[in-house]
Parts: structure tokens; sequence; C-alpha cells
């Protein structure tokens, strides 16, 4: 197993070793390749090109003086985080009623959700309508989504296939980030649509870390293309992010995603624990074994981006159940970050999942490394493309 050492920075010098040829990337960004054996061996860059991820084992970060340091640009986009603006999105989200995907509510909460991604995201927000039947009941539901790129089709209508979407053709980009999060809530009778569930970290601390990386981002001219998506119906076995999976598989799309990133519970931190712990759940022996190997690299990879810019310490486990499985089961490498939910929090799928039993500072500094981790997948797409 190679070592991951994490280090870009401007004045630092970048050396990949690939077999016989060797990457330079010095600080002024411009990339040259030394070809040891005098030959034209470009297979490195166009694995890269294809599939991010897929060259993350193979890249060795190191300073001029050949060690492991940290990485210390965009700090100033790292300290835009706004834990207030956190907190403000987890109480507006935690006063519906329930966000229960069955419920009368529901719906109110996707417009409002679809309104604050309009205000963040430059007016590049989609409504993803599909049906689902479930119980002798036809459920009309909405994914909410915000892409980085302009091109991105416009809302589109409801319809009564199973699945539907603006029908203006989307582009196709190579390394595609998807960062996800579930917007509904339940009860702990997941039938009772009636009952009170604020659902403040599940996973309504999420989603506020999700519209956070959008106000940050959104601005941004990023080499890869980013997808932010908002998901009813995870709590009655992931239907959102099934039929939008399904609907970017439909439609050739899915050829372009390189990671989807999952945030689900990462808001509660025990009173009684000496140390801020973030799970990064990756992908083991599910259905698409080689994917094994590329989602432990960009656990190992966000781990040392927690080490680096926060006061985290994460810990890696394996996935167990949340929308990042709809993905793996078409093929695509995933991660899930979380605050150690079921197993933690004593409020899971209780009236008693309120705002003031969440942590703010650990939220802010989870959304923190969810939005290194992101720019600096971002810069070595820069610098090997």
């Amino acid at each position: 197993m190679h070592n991951l050492w994490l280090l870009i920075s401007i004045i630092i010098v970048l050396s990949v070793s690939i077999s016989s040829n060797t990457l330079i990337i010095n600080s002024t960004n411009i990339i040259e390749t030394r070809d040891d054996n005098n030959n034209n061996n470009n297979y490195f860059t166009s694995l890269c090109r294809n599939s991010l991820v897929a060259c993350l084992d193979d890249i060795t970060y190191l300073d001029k003086n050949g060690k492991n340091t940290k990485i210390q640009t965009d700090l100033i986009l790292l300290d835009q985080i706004n834990s207030t603006k956190l907190k403000e999105w987890i109480d507006i989200l935690s006063s519906f009623h329930t966000r229960n995907t069955k419920s009368n509510y529901i719906e109110n909460v996707a417009y409002w959700l679809k309104n604050e991604l309009q205000n963040l995201c430059e007016g590049r927000v989609s409504f993803h309508n599909y049906t689902q039947n479930d119980q002798n009941q036809t459920f009309n539901l909405k994914n909410i989504i915000c892409s980085s790129k302009q091109e991105f089709p416009s809302s589109s209508s409801s319809s009564s296939s199973s699945s539907s979407f603006s029908p203006h053709p989307a582009p196709h980009y190579n390394n595609t980030i998807i960062i996800g999060a579930h917007y509904d809530s339940r009860a702990k009778n997941i039938n009772d649509t009636d009952a009170r569930a604020p659902g403040a970290d599940d996973n309504a601390s999420g989603v506020s870390a999700l519209l956070e990386l959008v106000s940050i981002l959104s601005p941004l001219n990023l080499k890869n293309n980013l997808e932010f998506v908002l998901f009813s119906g995870e709590e009655h076995g992931r239907w959102g992010s099934t039929n939008y999976v399904k609907y970017l598989d439909d439609n050739n799309r899915t050829k372009t995603i390189d990671l989807y990133l999952n945030l689900d519970m990462i808001g509660y931190r025990p009173s009684n624990e000496t140390k801020n712990k973030v799970i990064l759940e990756y992908d083991v022996g599910n259905k698409y074994v080689q994917n094994d190997k590329y989602s432990k690299n960009i656990a190992l990879f966000i781990k040392q981006i927690a080490s680096n810019y926060t006061n985290l310490e994460a810990e890696l486990a394996k996935l167990e159940n949340s929308d990042f499985i709809s993905f793996e089961a078409f093929n695509h490498t995933v991660i899930g970050i979380h605050d150690g939910g079921v197993k933690k929090n004593p409020h899971y799928h209780k009236s008693s999942d309120t705002p003031d039993t969440l942590n703010i500072k650990y939220l802010t500094s989870i959304t923190k490394m969810v939005l290194a981790t992101i720019l600096e997948l971002d810069k070595i797409s820069q610098y090997l493309k």
C-alpha cells in the first residue's frame, strides 16, 4: 500500500513518479514531463484525465526537502465558512413539523430548499422529479440539484414517469464530483407521517453543510464539475438517490462521475468525548469490489486533510447504509462522512433530535474538512490535466 502524503502549496515542488516517467509541477504551475527513458508514455496523465480517484494511489506529495508538510493554500476560503448560517439553516429545517417523505410537509421543504439554492447557486438549480410507488400509494417527489457548470439543464416540470428532468441534454464533464445529503426525516415509527420529527442531526446537519459549501464554491471557476444534490426518500430506502442515479445512467451521464461524497449526520458530538472524531466510511466488498481500493484511497486522502486543516480525528470504517449505496450500485467510488450517528446519538429518529443537541463548532470543522477536500482534489486536477 502506497503511503498517502499530502502537500500542495504555491511554493512547493510536487513530484510524481510513475514507472519511468517523472511529472514535475513547479511553483508557477507549469507542468513538464521528463521521460527518463526517452519515450512518450502518457499513461499517467491519461489515467488522471479519465478518473481522478484512479491516480491518487500513485501520487506522492513532497515538499522541496522531501518531507510531508501542511498545505497552506486556500486558507482564506476555508475561513469563509459561516457557523451562524449553518445553525440558521438547521433551525429552519428543524422547524418543519416533520420532513417525512410521505408527509404533506415534504413539498414545502423541497421548495424552500430550492429557493435557498437559487440564492446561492446563481440560478443553476433544478428539480429532479420522480414518482415512487409504495404500499398502494404513489408519491410525487423531488430531489434538488445545483451544478457548478452554467450549462446544467433548467428546472423540469412534473412527469408521470418514474424519473424526469429537463428535456435539454446534459453536458458531459470528466471528473464530476457529486456531494449529496438527504433532506427528509422520520420518527421511530416511519409510517407515522404526522409525528414530530425535527431531524436536526439526521439530516439537517448534512443539508446545512451542503448549502454552505455551495455558497463558497459556486462562484469559483473550478476544474472539476461539482453537483450538489439534496435527496428525498433516504429514510424510506434511498428513494431519491436511487431514482437520481438511474436517471444519470439512462442519460449516459454516469461515466462522468468520479466520486460521490455523502453527508449524513455530521453535527452531533457526545459531550463526554475528549476528541472531535469523524467517521469516514469507505467501500469494502459491495457490488463493485474494484472500487474498494479507490474508495479507501479517498478516505486516507480526507483523513490527511482533516489532520492538516482541522482539529478532527478521522477514523475509517466500512460503508453502512445511506445514499452512497445507490451510487456504489452503479459502479461509482463513494465516501460517507458522519459523526457516529446511530451508535452515538441517543436522539436518532426521535422528536428530541433538535438543534440544541448539536455542536456547531464540530459541524463547522467537518464542513471545513469537506471544503478543503474538494479544493485540493480540484488543485490536483489542475496540475495533472
